[in-house]
């Protein structure tokens, strides 16, 4: 007669679980005692009066039983009490970093030690363990400040290819915008000379057409120059002095052509150490570039400004037709204008100017506008009132 099968799994004896334990146990021990004769850690028994009981690892052998642990670790005199006190607070250990020691060959070294309350046998324990040594952290701080130079060192190179970059570029464009201008000096004279062989009523169209050669000759030759005077912006020939930015910013107003709009000033207009030029090209030509560029005969143009405690907020408001957001950002690079037809004066450089001038005194602009809303543009100029080095 069959017996049926038992679903329930094979039982483990109670022996074979303590065998199977023992054998964990004896594994962990057995590692625990290679790392402490490798000298990885140590442990350190004693008694309630802090007198050592036992030493466990070749770190700790100069740690000598019978005596208080204090005879060999002198810097835990005044921290008996602080030792004895984990007893009440089995959960809470007291980490010492770093401590001195003399080991029995006499050589002195650094141990970290953290002490804890052992419950089962109410006495207090230490484990030590190797704290990095004053050699190993001097390696490591020396090899940080060697990559710090060579980085350093990088950067001064970089820097100066820069500038010689920046040295190439500034002769280019002055010998561009100096040796150009000499054919189109000799155009302008071909255009004159041509306008006085073109005579009688049936050379009008060749007269006109004469005439848009001679204006764009101009606007060229207004090109290079601004490009010339774009490309030295940034080289600090003038001193810093003392700048009164109300008189500035009154005289800037003082000095444009009558028109019909008017021109208000407000805010409060602090005394700078500054660069002056720089400053007056910049006001000067947010101002001219809020009029030149106003669609109506009458308007109003407000520069106001804000006292900061590490920069002055220069505003130009105007309340023309307004720039669109998604020209906001081209607005500033060279010879970019949003009227660019040959009857007009502006060469794109004005913008392109002023954000390279605010921006190489270490200052900010912005402009905020937007036709669909609201007429008007804003140029807001953050200037520093430390300027860079």
């Amino acid at each position: 007669m069959s017996q049926k099968p038992s679903s329930m799994p094979p039982s483990v004896s109670p022996a074979a679980i303590i065998n199977a334990r023992s054998d964990t146990e004896q594994k962990i021990l057995e590692a625990g005692r290679l790392l402490a004769q490798f000298g990885s850690f140590g442990l350190v028994w004693m008694r309630r009066d802090l007198t050592v009981d036992t030493t466990f690892g070749r770190m700790v052998e100069f740690v000598a039983p019978g005596l208080p642990v204090t005879d060999s670790i002198l810097p835990l005199i005044g921290l008996e009490q602080e030792i004895a006190s984990l007893r009440e607070m089995p959960d809470r250990v007291l980490e010492l970093p770093a401590v001195a020691v003399a080991s029995g060959a006499h050589q002195h070294g650094k141990l970290n030690f953290t002490f804890f309350w052992n419950v089962e046998r109410d006495c207090p324990m230490a484990l030590a363990y190797k704290s990095a040594s004053q050699t190993e952290i001097e390696v490591e701080l020396s090899k940080q400040i060697r990559a710090r130079l060579i980085a350093e060192a990088e950067v001064t190179a970089k820097s100066k290819e820069l500038a010689r970059a920046n040295l190439d570029l500034e002769s280019f464009a002055a010998i561009i915008s100096h040796d150009l201008k000499a054919p189109l000096r000799h155009m302008r004279q071909l255009t004159e000379l041509a306008f006085d062989h073109a005579g009688g009523p049936t050379a009008a169209p060749l007269r006109e057409l004469l005439r848009d050669i001679e204006s764009q000759s101009r606007r060229m030759s207004h090109m290079l120059t601004a490009l010339l005077d774009y490309s030295s912006i940034g080289r600090k020939y003038e001193a810093i002095e003392s700048v009164d930015t109300q008189a500035l910013i009154e005289a800037v107003r003082d000095s444009l052509p009558e028109s019909e709009h008017q021109i208000w000033i407000s805010g409060t207009w602090p005394v700078l150490a500054t660069l002056r030029a720089p400053l007056d090209l910049v006001l000067r030509n947010l101002v001219c570039n809020a009029l030149q560029h106003h669609d109506r005969s009458t308007g109003k143009i407000s520069v106001s400004c804000n006292d900061h405690l590490d920069h002055v907020a220069i505003r130009v408001t105007d309340d023309g037709p307004g720039i669109n957001p998604h020209h906001h950002a081209s607005i500033f690079l060279p010879f970019r204008t949003l009227r660019p037809d040959a009857d007009h004066a502006s060469t794109g450089m004005g913008l392109a100017a002023v954000k390279k001038t605010v921006e190489s005194a270490g200052g900010q602009i912005s402009v905020i506008s937007d036709p669909s809303a609201s007429r008007g543009t804003i140029f807001e100029v953050k200037w520093p009132k430390v300027l860079p080095d």
